[in-house]
């Protein structure tokens, strides 16, 4: 269904924001089936506009105006895009995405989280730092009422979607280096970009170098001629502090062109580009830097580690990069702002002998480093694509039903399985919520073993009406004896013709389109062996999907990683993955009661095995007191269950290091 949305952002604007509205709306005009656009503009600070009159403008300059017209007659929209800081996000539209850089810090300030728990269906950060910081940030709050709610957070969904490669061909500025080792800075100069030291340090390290250089490309707040002149007297003052030094400092303000920096990264006597700002939210001066093949000097924290890192042969993530060490610290206070930026929260603080130490090694160590600058440019180009990119956005925007890309008939059988005993509080529920599931009757079939040989006549009254009603998709077999919740699923396993195979709990409830969306994710991606998803905790029983509240505490899993495997059983509940996992890796092992499901995936995760997160939450899971996995009765078993699943696996995975 095509939506009609309306994005409001900076879209003219020569800011970061800037860049990140026209990402997001080049994105969306790749989907003309999906979006039909409209634009509000809005300003950023102080900071120029772009003065382009390509394609792209004249299209933002029509869809202003078609927006402008559109008001004169109806407002209503579809969906709205909110291209800003969070503080700013507003209800415009029936479903509201927010779209924002994130934070740079530790810590969310709680007025952002609010915000976004009140406004947004989901938010979009530029990178997983932002995404990781929206998720773990955690207050203990007070309702109306004096109500203590410890662990108050984020609500809604988040992903991170990053920015793709442009290539842009190098257009020469008029300058002509005095220096054969030049180092470049790209940077708005305010105290998170660490300007001041980055300058003093870099006289410091070559006080007595002629022929090193520091192309300085920054301004204070905007591209014109008064902040050109109050930025030149400011670093005028700074340099006056450094005393004498034979190294040569330029200065680049004002607007220059996409082609003219890429001019910078390629030129024959740059060495490096420079950041040791304290945190950024994607960085793109160092992308562009290193798709551009130049190597770079920056701290190994914060929105850039999404691209700053290439696998070894091992498939561990290193950053290729001259690193430079540092220190996690409190904010400056004149870095405190209000809503924004906590005086609680962190940042990096890079160390100065390390900074130093990298500079040096740029230059003799200049092969070496561009022959790892150029691996990672590969890797940029290779993973970074414009298609890649707009088309995760395009489904962070459009949110689940994005997945109808798929069609429903192109879908594999998928085998459901259920272990019932004595769950006659549930089973009614149960079998209405399963087979209400959108392709329930069309592609589903569910094995639903009994294991209580003695058990409940009308338990099993109920499920046999629906084995009458639905005689091609429902199967049901009371067992002879109770072999534990992993021997059916086992037995299950083996009884399925499925391709793909899903567990179904007797308490847990989902989505109506949760098996749909799920399966059709693990479709569109043939790396993908698993799809895994966050789950509503409710505390009480038989809770379906319509009447759990957004507000609702969820289970927020981590993105897959065989370490953040290691962490936790991040599959949980209800994951669907692909049969074959079982002739690669085994079943589950039966010798264990609680953990024998976190003990397969962590075999399939270190044996290669991909798992992916779907951007939507779709579960409701009941935190049932009587659960084998939550009864505090079992704690003491559990545990060591749990010790030995993640001492076992902590071992091979460290051997495959």
């Amino acid at each position: 269904m095509r939506k009609k949305i309306i994005v409001k952002a900076p879209a003219l604007s020569r800011s970061g924001y800037g860049e990140q509205s026209r990402f997001a709306l080049r994105a969306l005009r790749s989907r003309d089936d999906l979006f039909d656009i409209y634009l509000v503009n809005i300003p950023w600070g102080h900071t120029g506009m772009i003065t382009e009159n390509d394609e792209e403008r004249q299209w933002i300059d029509q869809t202003i105006l078609k927006t402008g017209a559109q008001a004169q007659n109806d407002t209503s929209y579809d969906m709205s895009l909110q291209i800003t800081v969070p503080n700013e996000f507003e209800q415009m539209a029936p479903v509201n995405i927010g779209y924002t850089a994130g934070i740079e810090t530790t810590k969310v300030a709680p007025e952002w989280i609010a915000k976004c728990n009140e406004v947004v269906e989901r938010l979009i950060v530029v990178s997983n730092h932002s995404k990781k910081v929206f998720e773990s940030t955690k207050y203990n709050v007070k309702d109306d009422q004096g109500n203590e709610h410890p662990g108050w957070g984020l609500h809604k969904p988040v992903c991170a979607v990053n920015y793709p490669v442009r290539k842009t061909d190098p257009e020469p500025l008029e300058i002509e280096f005095e220096t054969t080792n030049n180092f470049l800075v790209v940077s708005q100069w305010a105290i998170r970009k660490n300007i001041e030291n980055t300058v003093k340090w870099f006289i410091e390290a070559f006080r007595d170098d002629p022929d090193a250089g520091l192309v300085l490309k920054t301004n204070t707040a905007a591209d014109s001629i008064t902040d050109r002149e109050f930025t030149a007297f400011r670093l005028k003052e700074l340099l006056k502090s450094c005393g004498e030094y034979k190294c040569k400092i330029y200065f680049l303000h004002g607007t220059i062109s996409p082609g003219n920096l890429t001019w910078l990264y390629k030129h024959p006597t740059m060495r490096a580009l420079i950041n040791i700002g304290h945190g950024e939210g994607f960085g793109l001066p160092l992308f562009e830097a290193a798709y551009a093949g130049l190597p770079l000097i920056t701290v190994t924290w914060s929105g850039h580690m999404d691209f700053i890192c290439k696998p070894n042969k091992k498939g561990k993530e290193v950053p290729k990069v001259m690193r430079v060490d540092y220190d996690l610290k409190t904010v400056q206070p004149e870095a405190v702002w209000k809503g924004v930026i906590n005086d609680d929260s962190m940042w990096a603080y890079a160390k100065e002998a390390s900074f130093k130490r990298a500079l040096k090694e740029a230059i003799s160590k200049k092969a070496h480093w561009k022959k790892e600058a150029k691996l990672l440019q590969n890797h940029i180009l290779e993973n970074f694509t414009t298609e890649k990119m707009y088309d995760e956005f395009v489904r962070g925007v459009y949110g689940e039903e994005i997945t109808a890309q798929v069609e429903t008939e192109q879908l594999p059988k998928i085998s459901l399985i259920t272990s019932v005993y004595d769950a006659g509080d549930h089973i009614d529920q149960l079998m209405e919520d399963i087979t209400q599931q959108t392709i329930f009757e069309d592609k589903c079939e569910w094995i639903i073993l009994n294991a209580n040989k003695t058990g409940n006549d009308a338990e099993e009254e109920t499920i046999l009406k629906y084995v009458d009603k639905y005689p091609n998709n429902i199967i049901y077999k009371r067992l002879e004896e109770d072999p534990g919740v992993y021997g059916v699923w086992n037995q299950g396993v083996h009884m399925s013709t499925g391709e793909y195979i899903t567990n179904v709990n007797c308490d847990d409830r989902r989505h109506p389109k949760c098996l749909e969306n799920q399966s059709k994710l693990l479709y569109s991606d043939d790396e993908t062996d698993l799809v895994y998803i966050d789950s509503y905790v409710v505390q009480e029983p038989n809770k379906q999907w319509k009447d759990v509240d957004s507000q609702t505490q969820r289970y927020n899993f981590e993105e897959f990683s065989v370490e953040a495997m290691l962490r936790g059983n991040l599959p949980h509940n209800n994951p669907m993955w692909k049969k074959t996992l079982h002739d690669r890796f085994g079943y589950f092992d039966e010798n264990y009661r609680s953990a024998a499901d976190w003990d397969l995936w962590l075999r399939c995760a270190i044996g290669g095995a991909k798992f992916k997160k779907h951007p939507q939450i779709m579960g409701v899971y009941y935190f049932s007191p009587t659960g084998i996995s939550t009864n505090p009765e079992n704690n003491v078993w559990k545990r060591k269950e749990e010790r030995d699943v993640f001492q076992k696996h902590l071992v091979e995975y460290q051997k495959s290091q």
